[in-house]
């Protein structure tokens, strides 16, 4: 959604962006190439993605900065710098998944998925050492359905799981017979995931510390992957702009004062061509907010 984000960012406008979230680099290019006076602060916690950024900062002598950062931990990494713009896409990148590092069900590898390779949690901890009870409720939270209960079952009389492989046959065996065109294996990988990186913690630190890093009339743009990503995203968009749309009773919180305005009501998604292209955007949904 490469062309919708530099419009939802204004970046034609120039500017200083934030993109939080650098993976492969795409974003970043495009961002620096949409005005030849605009400045990119990339930010990764996977530090296979800022050593493959070195090319990006020498191509973009002096425009470009790169940092190593989870969501939680940029307010101390930007030492209070506000930005025109910034970016969060919160995809798995293409290097993760072809990095025999635990992120697809394709490959024969370790049961890892760590962003970052420090961090102590693998999915190898998560699927063999979690409670039966926890452990649904990973699986619940990511997005699986009614087998949860009996994948949960499943995993814990198959372990120890060494490998995605295993893992995948295993989630799988539960699930033969489904007439889904989705394999079986997506949504419990993407639970086990998101569990292993905090990602929806870290997307809610991200949403906390947005109205401190964007500036006025800046933008912040967020794709999101998963439908609880994107109701934490829009709630809390919404309630920037001060309730509007909101369901009646809506129990979180409001602003005494709107912040700005919730650009996308209507999330964007990816075109028909983008998904023919690459099928793992049929799932994203744009989302974008203004603060005034």
């Amino acid at each position: 959604m490469q062309s919708e984000v530099l419009q939802q960012l204004g970046a034609e406008g120039g500017g200083d962006f934030l993109d939080c979230t650098l993976g492969g680099g795409g974003h970043t290019r495009a961002i620096l190439e949409a005005n030849s006076e605009n400045q990119v602060t990339a930010a990764d916690r996977d530090e296979s993605a800022l050593a493959r950024a070195n090319e990006l900062v020498s191509q973009y002598q002096g425009r470009l900065e790169v940092l190593k950062s989870c969501f939680s931990d940029l307010s101390s990494k930007l030492e209070g710098r506000k930005f025109q713009g910034v970016l969060a896409d919160l995809g798995v990148s293409s290097d993760q998944l072809q990095g025999q590092r635990g992120f697809s069900f394709n490959d024969v590898g370790p049961l890892d998925m760590r962003m970052d390779e420090h961090a102590s949690k693998t999915a190898y901890e998560v699927v063999n050492n979690t409670g039966s009870q926890e452990l649904y409720v990973i699986l619940k939270n990511g997005g699986v359905g009614k087998e949860a209960r009996r994948l949960v079952q499943a995993i814990v009389a198959a372990r120890p799981i060494q490998t995605t492989a295993k893992l995948a046959e295993v989630i799988r065996s539960v699930a033969c017979g489904s007439k889904s065109k989705l394999d079986p294996a997506t949504l419990a990988f993407q639970a086990i995931r998101m569990a292993v990186n905090d990602e929806l913690p870290e997307l809610q630190a991200l949403l906390q510390l947005a109205p401190e890093i964007v500036r006025h009339q800046g933008r912040l743009v967020i794709i999101t992957f998963h439908s609880l990503e994107d109701r934490a995203v829009t709630a809390r968009m919404r309630e920037w702009q001060g309730g509007a749309n909101m369901p009646a009773l809506w129990p979180g919180a409001l602003p005494t004062s709107s912040l700005g305005k919730f650009l996308t009501n209507k999330a964007l998604r990816p075109s028909e061509r983008e998904v023919d292209e690459n099928p793992r955007a049929r799932s994203a949904r744009l989302r974008a907010f203004e603060f005034a």
